[in-house]
């Protein structure tokens, strides 16, 4: 019976088909035929402890790859316990494909094991939503979700996948046809009825669901020479990128070259830091409030206007704003701009840059490079200051001063995460994953996951806050058993202090943000990796040098580092 065909063989066939080396799983009876089937064709199966951490797991995948992320969990409290991760993936506008388990087309609604109505619970947080009724039908709804996630903005997608559909037709039959009775005419009649219903989902007949294609706009030639016009007139020209310019991995090269060709001050967020580096003098990353209040241009390349950028109030009221984004809404949110170009944005800048030079901003550049020089020097000053414990920005400093090459940083908490993204350098594209506009703690060690199983030669950190590591802090199970060795910094204040900075000078009460110090890098040691606990700065460069070495030797590392409280971060909290 073990050795019957069943549909997750052709389900495992399609993922090799298309390139999807990885799937994300926390097993269960739903969806055991797409485990059995993934094996047999030699897909790596990483098993998590947490569903989210399958969705966030094949986030990181579809962000820093060039196949989309799929996460596979079984029905019921299987999907409802993705939810928040799917959200995260839809305001990031991250593609993946997420299959769900379902009772039994039979027993809808009837009371099965763990029957829920997925698909309402899922639409408003997908592009798509689709249950699958017959065999013949799984593998085009699976080609028309992944070709939907990616296409235009993207997004996550939903396959719920009914049990019936995915077992031995003759073990289905059998459990169906048993439970029926042929005693009376009404027995007969029913009998029939599931006879013809097993029929239909087990046809050999072609599938009548039409194939789509992926989609891919671009701006139209009309607004490229308009914005290119506008941005060679300017003076002080400003750039803004976002999560969008990662999108198109096969042209991210060019997209860089071509904004090094234009040199016009630049500020990254999201994904897109580590596309430039400290050898491109028009980068900047700091003072972004002081450039776009006096900027006569902007250009929002991937970037929505919102809380982030104080809901378009932090521009210039006469500054023209070029906005580049997939997105119809998005481009106007919250203010409208001077141009719209509606399409990939790093194909748009790649085109305005082949019809201009640079623009004439030198004065606005070096203006810009001083005030971001005496930054720099500010925060140097800062990290020598004396705090209880480890100096949180001295850490972050020395953090960067041992980061490989080849890094992948993951940025998973509030205030300490905060602090780091001011510090830490992403050396290359793709090299950075935070959680996005969603805010969302927890994404720590399903991104790693992701990360790692995708690049294993590559050195992965996650830098924790201490409420925010307690989320995923149980994937180091699964580090350990799937050999992915991370290294976790846990930046321990005993605090939600994010919260507590601003809540205690508006409402006088820490009520609801205190932690205590826990042994984190124990919790670790428990679950197979290996634990530091840091005290003292003068310890932390050799536990970090040792944490590489214990990695590339296979074993995660946890480091548990005790930080005192600075004012680096004061005023940050937005909402």
């Amino acid at each position: 019976m073990a050795s019957e065909s069943h549909a997750g063989f052709s389900i495992s066939s399609f993922f090799k088909d298309n390139n999807i080396s990885t799937v994300f799983t926390l097993c269960g009876g739903h969806i055991s035929p797409i485990l059995v089937g993934c094996e047999s064709e030699g897909i790596n199966i990483i098993q998590v402890r947490d569903e989210a951490s399958a969705v966030f797991a094949a986030d990181a995948t579809s962000r820093i790859t060039d196949t989309i992320g799929v996460a596979i969990v079984t029905a019921g409290p299987g999907v409802t316990n993705t939810m928040t991760a799917i959200k995260n993936a839809q305001l990031a506008q991250s593609p993946l494909l997420l299959i769900g388990g379902a009772a039994a087309t039979l027993l809808k609604g009837k009371g099965s094991l763990q029957d829920i109505d997925q698909l309402s619970l899922m639409k408003p947080h997908v592009k798509s939503a689709t249950s699958v009724k017959r065999c013949r039908d799984i593998i085009p709804v699976l080609h028309n979700a992944i070709n939907r996630a990616v296409s235009d903005v993207p997004g996550p997608v939903f396959v719920e996948l009914p049990i019936d559909l995915l077992y031995p037709e003759e073990m289905i039959r059998e459990q169906h046809l048993s439970q029926v009775s042929s005693n009376s005419f009404v027995d007969k009649v029913f009998k029939w009825y599931v006879e013809q219903h097993l029929k239909n989902v087990f046809s050999k007949r072609k599938s009548i669901i039409i194939p789509r294609k992926k989609s891919i706009k671009n701006a139209n030639q009309s607004a490229i020479d308009k914005a290119a016009i506008t941005i060679h007139e300017s003076v002080r020209p400003v750039v803004l990128l976002g999560n969008q310019i990662i999108h198109n991995k096969e042209f991210l090269d060019r997209f860089i070259q071509s904004l090094k060709k234009l040199s016009i001050p630049t500020y990254t967020s999201g994904m897109a830091r580590g596309c430039l580096g400290k050898e491109d003098s028009f980068f900047l990353r700091h003072n972004r409030k002081h450039a776009l209040k006096n900027a006569d241009v902007v250009i929002t390349a991937g970037v929505p206007l919102d809380f982030r950028l104080g809901y378009g109030f932090s521009i210039n009221s006469d500054a023209k704003i070029i906005a580049l984004n997939k997105s119809r809404k998005d481009l106007v949110k919250n203010r409208r701009p001077y141009l719209q170009l509606k399409g990939d944005p790093s194909r748009s800048i790649y085109e305005i840059a082949k019809i201009i030079n640079t623009p004439d901003c030198k004065v606005w550049l070096e203006e810009l490079q001083q005030m971001e020089q005496e930054r720099d020097n500010e925060i140097l000053a800062q990290a020598e200051m004396d705090t209880e414990f480890v100096n949180p920005i001295k850490a972050c400093t020395t953090i960067n001063d041992v980061l490989d090459e080849n890094s992948i940083i993951i940025a998973d908490g509030g205030d300490f995460v905060g602090t780091a993204s001011y510090v830490l350098r992403p050396r290359a594209p793709l090299s950075w994953l935070d959680p996005g506009a969603f805010g969302t703690l927890g994404v720590g060690g399903g991104f790693a996951l992701g990360a790692k199983s995708a690049f294993p030669d590559k050195e992965v950190w996650i830098i924790y806050g201490d409420g925010a590591c307690a989320f995923s802090l149980a994937e180091f199970d699964t580090f350990v058993r799937h050999k992915l060795p991370v290294i976790a910094i846990v930046g321990n204040d005993g605090s939600w202090q994010q919260i507590a900075r601003e809540q205690v000078a508006m409402l006088g009460s820490d009520i609801g943000t205190t932690l205590n110090d826990t042994n984190y890098h124990q919790v670790a040691e428990g679950y197979g990796g290996k634990g530091f606990l840091v005290t003292e700065i003068s310890q932390l460069r050799d536990v970090l040098l040792q944490a590489k070495s214990d990695a590339k030797t296979g074993t995660p590392v946890l480091i548990n580092m005790r930080i005192g409280k600075t004012d680096f971060r004061k005023g940050s909290i937005s909402i």
